[in-house]
């Protein structure tokens, strides 16, 4: 194999192979697309990164994709042709090429039965063959799931990534994870998995039921953003049953759905065989007239992406429901901007959010915008788009097209005024602003003035090195006063300052409280102090070697310079001159602040100076 510049390797033979572009990049390796020399045939190659090449567990791990998928042999699950290396340490797998879509570019809103239900039994087929031989695939995702045409199916599945698979049989899975390893993905894991404890191939069972809750919802089933919150969500709490999030959802899928999301294993189905015959029974369940399915009632408050009611107030609470507003009234939505979209008409509104009527152009799912009730004293909304309901569809609805919207960052005075609004009662007039609140207004709206056209910490007042809690606890603060201020009756100046101050805080928000957003925030400010703050906040290995990889495409010369320095750092540490090492290292992450061996190595020069610094 000829050896190009940097970690790629595109215009090389690989074996038979011509590697021609990259097609996707992983937490372990490389995806090539190579094309045979001679026949001109297309496969997937994957290339384990050169530098993890040196880790016999890691080398391991990525051959046991092979040897698993190999035991396994399903039509469902990608084939794996070979696996190889070239001297010294290029260990690389050859794969069929897959043209196609993963799932999670369908899954922008609830996916209907007919499409949700046929993909999920093909996985479950796949992960029966896989247990089947004695296989836990362990990072069951959206991203994991392929779909491809094959003859007259559109939604042909191929599982991936056998990368973290566990044999079964204690004798022979070996010790391919340490004791205590968490692996695979916070957002489908098993309570099991987040308890390190063993698993079997229940554990996938329940990573495709979040996985079915997700495609029959369009949101996730815990929205919690830390990895501690998520892991504690999996243990410990149950999300309500699908088919109340969305009445679309019949009962019986909802029920399936349920059951394969139970905490303790023995609960669940105890198949993945099991789970496609009550999939299978709910899809012949879910073929009634569309009539009956209704559109879902507006979500409780709770953080992304979930669907709110656009039409008759279904009872989401049980037994007896709060009695809903039924008079339609106006409300003017604006973008975020100001741009006024237009006048729409309200036909439902809860506590949650609204359905908005208009044969116009639908904002963007995802999108937010600023809805103000006339009717209600003027009162100014912040939501998200959640839904489109397209003229085709409310025509078989027997309703009028438009969109629903959740509302966002509610205040407690808006939740009293939501809840009037909902009971058909006037909003409570709100009391004039008083001399003290037009001082603390106007200091406000001086403070923000002054920070609006800094980066994030500045907008925040926040120094680079703050840990995730100072950041979210300053972005509630700040977010909760500047909300409060805004519903006040103020000069259309200070509303719209105020409104643009509190834009910034919400972008710093979305950049900076979670430690994802962050260190890729961080990265590209040289910021290598406020990355290890993300390792400390959950930030796992894989996907910080993901983000440094993207970060290295932009930055393609920061891994040499980075590592000229490590090894002048070596050097200042075999003479005894562990200041001037760890300065060196300082200087290392500073240019390739994403690099996990530095910030280890970094943490280990530091322990060896506290002593001589007390």
């Amino acid at each position: 194999m000829t050896t190009q510049t940097g970690d790629s390797i595109v215009g090389s033979i690989l074996g038979s192979f011509k590697i021609t572009k990259v097609i996707g990049r992983g937490g372990m390796g490389t995806v090539y697309l190579g094309e045979h020399t001679v026949i001109g045939s297309r496969v997937a190659i994957k290339v384990l990164q050169e530098k993890l090449a040196a880790d016999e567990g890691l080398v391991a791990r990525f051959y046991a994709e092979a040897r698993a998928v190999n035991l396994i042999g399903h039509e469902n699950i990608v084939n794996i042709f070979d696996m190889n290396v070239v001297p010294p340490n290029r260990y690389y797998l050859v794969m069929e090429y897959l043209e196609g879509k993963p799932l999670n570019y369908i899954m922008t809103q609830p996916v209907p039965a007919a499409v949700s239900i046929p993909i999920l039994i093909q996985v479950c087929d796949a992960l029966q063959a896989a247990h089947n031989a004695g296989i836990v695939h362990r990072d069951l995702k959206p991203e994991n799931i392929f779909l491809i045409k094959r003859g007259r199916a559109d939604n042909f599945v191929k599982v991936l990534d056998f990368g973290l698979a566990k044999l079964l049989d204690p004798e022979r899975s070996g010790t391919n994870t340490a004791v205590g390893l968490i692996v695979g993905t916070p957002e489908f894991m098993s309570p099991e998995q987040a308890n390190s404890a063993p698993v079997d191939g229940r554990s996938d069972v329940y990573s495709l039921g979040c996985i079915a809750w997700l495609l029959a919802t369009g949101r996730l089933p815990f929205p919690q953003r830390g990895l501690t919150d998520l892991l504690v969500a999996h243990r410990s709490q149950n999300p309500k049953p699908a088919h109340e999030v969305n009445p679309s959802v019949s009962r019986a899928w909802g029920e399936a759905i349920e059951k394969s999301m139970q905490k303790v294993p023995g609960e669940r189905f105890q198949s993945a065989a099991e789970f496609a015959t009550a999939l299978e029974k709910a899809l012949h369940s879910s073929s009634g007239p569309a009539a009956v399915l209704v559109t879902p009632p507006a979500p409780p408050p709770a953080p992304p992406k979930p669907v709110p009611a656009p039409v008759a107030p279904a009872a989401s609470i049980a037994p007896q429901p709060q009695p809903r507003h039924t008079a339609r009234f106006d409300a003017v939505v604006a973008r975020i901007d100001g741009t006024v979209v237009g006048t729409m008409q309200c036909n439902d509104i809860s506590k949650g959010g609204m359905f908005l009527s208009t044969t116009g152009a639908l904002p963007s799912v995802f999108s937010r915008v600023k809805i103000t009730l006339p009717s209600a004293g003027n009162l100014d909304l912040l939501a998200e788009v959640v839904r489109h309901v397209p003229a085709d569809q409310a025509k078989a609805w027997s309703m009028s097209p438009g969109f629903g919207v959740q509302f966002i960052d509610l205040t407690p005075s808006l939740r009293e005024d939501l809840n009037r609004i909902v009971q058909g009662l006037p909003v409570q007039p709100k009391p004039p602003v008083t001399t003290a609140e037009t001082q603390s207004i106007d200091a406000l709206i001086a403070k923000y003035r002054d920070r609006i056209n800094g980066d994030h910490y500045i907008v925040l007042a926040l120094q680079p090195v703050a840990s995730m809690e100072e950041i979210r606890a300053r972005c509630a603060e700040a977010i909760g006063q500047l909300s409060d201020l805004i519903k006040k009756p103020l000069k259309p100046t200070e509303s719209a300052q105020l409104e643009a101050a509190l834009a910034r805080v919400r972008a710093a928000r979305d950049a900076l409280s979670n430690p994802g957003p962050r260190a890729r925030f961080d990265a590209n400010r040289g910021n290598w102090k406020g990355v290890a703050r993300c390792i400390l906040g959950g930030l796992g290995p894989l996907d910080l070697e993901r983000l440094r990889q993207e970060y290295l495409v932009e930055h393609p010369s920061a891994a040499g310079s980075a590592h000229v320095k490590f090894l002048a750092s070596k050097g200042y540490e075999q003479k005894g001159q562990h200041k001037e090492a760890l300065e060196a290292c300082e200087s290392a992450l500073q240019i390739d602040p994403l690099n996990m061996q530095l910030h280890q190595r970094h943490a280990m020069l530091k322990k060896q100076l506290e002593p001589a610094r007390t």
